[in-house]
């Protein structure tokens, strides 16, 4: 089903996916004067924190209303970025247009992977850098969306494994960016109780909002309490609740053409 991520409020959830866009950009290497390009921005996060170090940023996001909520952001803070609307699978810039294509938690979910992939290599200048991130799995929140999950149709075989660095190593490699690295980290989410914080995500995040439109009051009542207990599965202990969720920035260049110029090389 199409989500508008436009719907509710993302940016409570993009506050605390912030850290994890401040790694990304930390670990592509962002410096001043680098052209960079933020693949599904959403709300800005990793366009404002390559901002911050003085890149100038172009970001796209499908969301028209997320599209602008990042515009807002943007020119609240000053910042040197420009957004617009448009697909990881059609992205709107000439040939290595980028120093750096980024994409925060966004290409993961884009219709067809290699294809996104394959735009990003596109943009990027040979011996420029790609890097994105992916969640890995375990933890409560994937539990609980799991859950959620169970409302839809059974998704088509074979699935994308964006939990898979290798498998998205991969497709980077046969995009033209071989030979990537991956670095593992965490990002910690609490909140008062596991009631709490799946209260906050059907209320406030356009994907629960969604699915709780199309469920009906049975079934979500059924969501919301598997949802609560595999959150509880995984409490890390302490006051209220809180649950770590795994994930890994994956990057690469994309592969420069022979030193002796013998021939170009193209994303395959």
């Amino acid at each position: 089903m199409d989500i508008d991520w436009g719907d509710g409020d993302y940016a409570r959830t993009a506050a605390a996916l912030a850290p994890a866009a401040d790694a990304l950009v930390e670990i592509a290497g962002v410096a001043a004067g680098d052209r960079v390009l933020d693949v599904g921005c959403g709300t800005g996060n990793a366009s404002m924190a390559a901002a911050a170090r003085g890149a100038i940023v172009q970001a796209v996001d499908p969301s028209p209303g997320l599209v602008a909520a990042a515009r807002g952001r943007a020119d609240a803070a000053g910042a040197t970025v420009e957004v617009r609307v448009a697909s990881a699978g059609a992205l709107p810039f000439p040939d290595g247009a980028f120093d750096a294509a980024l994409s925060s938690f966004a290409v993961i979910f884009a219709p067809e992977p290699d294809a996104a992939l394959r735009e990003m290599v596109r943009v990027t200048r040979p011996g420029g850098t790609l890097a994105l991130s992916t969640w890995l799995p375990g933890g409560g929140i994937p539990a609980a969306a799991e859950v959620l999950m169970s409302l839809l149709p059974p998704r088509p075989e074979p699935r994308p494994r964006w939990d898979d660095p290798e498998w998205i190593l991969g497709l980077l490699a046969a995009a033209g960016a071989p030979g990537g690295s991956v670095v593992r980290r965490g990002l910690t989410f609490p909140a008062p109780s596991p009631e709490a914080w799946f209260a906050e995500h059907e209320g406030f995040h356009p994907v629960w909002r969604a699915l709780r439109r199309v469920a009906g009051p049975e079934a979500w009542d059924e969501v919301r309490r598997g949802s609560v207990a595999a959150l509880a599965a995984h409490h890390e202990g302490g006051e209220g609740y809180r649950t770590t969720s795994g994930y890994a920035v994956i990057r690469s260049e994309r592969e420069k053409p022979p030193a002796d110029g013998s021939g170009t090389v193209q994303p395959r």
